[in-house]
């Protein structure tokens, strides 16, 4: 076997089954063109082949850049990214998190800084970046920085990329919806029943809502065209906090037609004037960062007719 076959062979191993074709004709585009450069100056073919091939790089190597060059997010990426939910709501929280201060947080997601850092600032990042603001909200005495940091850089980072800013924002829109939208004891059984029905155990309320999170995550950043993955995002993103007001409006319903079994505390007055303003808040917080895009193109478009112009 041929060293071009061979390493191309090699190569593929490392590409997603839906980039192969296209990754594979670029690398081999390369290596023949310096299999050529060496042939030219005396080296047989097969000389030159496995001279080009020592030149250019391990398999593994370029495969892992040509990945990230390409927008590959691989499942590594994703479990990081999705990590501190899992530590920090539902049953993560119950059995881990309930142990760790916030300042062990602040702590864990600084070292996590240097690891992205060093690592050339990967998708996981940025979801860590908003748990980390997250917790400057919640730790006392922290608040007044968080209001300074967080509106600058969600702007900042989403006029480069909208996606990575509403990747940042993920914390808060799922903060905000539990705080406030979806609330304990909104709904209890009369009598004998299974006691609070909803939410009747908020432990696994959240971690039912982490799991969705997680897989619309994972949804966004595994699709095969890396150009539609902040549309997959922001729609599972919005489609969740639908869900949030839904549930609300849910038990609502199932209070008001079987009210021998269920009291509720939620009235339409309270969903109208108060939980459905929060949704749409949150659902604003995560139309944001692509607004910021959006007035930032345009800009520099018309910027840059303008110069055309002159």
């Amino acid at each position: 076997m041929l060293a071009i076959e061979q390493y191309l062979k090699d190569f593929q191993k490392t590409i997603p089954h839906h980039l192969r074709a296209e990754a594979i004709a670029e690398i081999h585009g390369h290596l023949e063109e310096l299999t050529q450069e060496w042939q030219q100056r005396g080296l047989s073919r097969s000389e030159a082949e496995s001279k080009a091939v020592q030149i250019f790089g391990a398999p593994r190597k370029i495969g892992n850049e040509w990945r990230r060059v390409a927008g590959v997010v691989d499942w590594p990426d994703i479990l990081l990214a999705a990590l501190p939910i899992l530590g920090i709501s539902g049953l993560g929280r119950y059995f881990v998190g309930q142990f760790i201060p916030l300042e062990v947080y602040l702590l864990i997601f600084g070292l996590g800084a240097l690891v992205a850092w060093r690592r050339d600032w990967p998708t996981w990042w940025y979801a860590w970046l908003g748990w980390l603001l997250l917790a400057l909200l919640v730790l006392p005495g922290t608040q007044g920085v968080f209001f300074i940091i967080f509106p600058v850089l969600v702007t900042i980072l989403a006029i480069d990329s909208w996606e990575h800013a509403t990747l940042m924002t993920v914390p808060f829109t799922t903060y905000f919806a539990f705080k406030t939208i979806i609330e304990r004891q909104q709904i209890v059984t009369t009598g004998w029943g299974p006691g609070n029905i909803y939410p009747g155990n908020i432990i696994w309320l959240e971690t039912a809502f982490s799991i969705l999170w997680i897989v619309v995550l994972a949804a966004s950043l595994r699709t095969a065209r890396p150009s539609r993955r902040g549309i997959y995002l922001l729609a599972g993103l919005i489609g969740t906090q639908l869900i949030y007001l839904g549930s609300v409006v849910m038990m609502l319903i199932v209070a008001k037609a079987l009210p021998s079994y269920f009291i509720t505390v939620i009235t339409t007055q309270s969903i109208l004037l108060y939980k459905l303003p929060m949704g749409l808040l949150t659902i604003g917080l995560t139309l944001y960062p692509l607004f910021v895009w959006l007035i930032a193109r345009w800009i520099q478009r018309n910027q840059t007719q303008s110069g055309l112009t002159a």
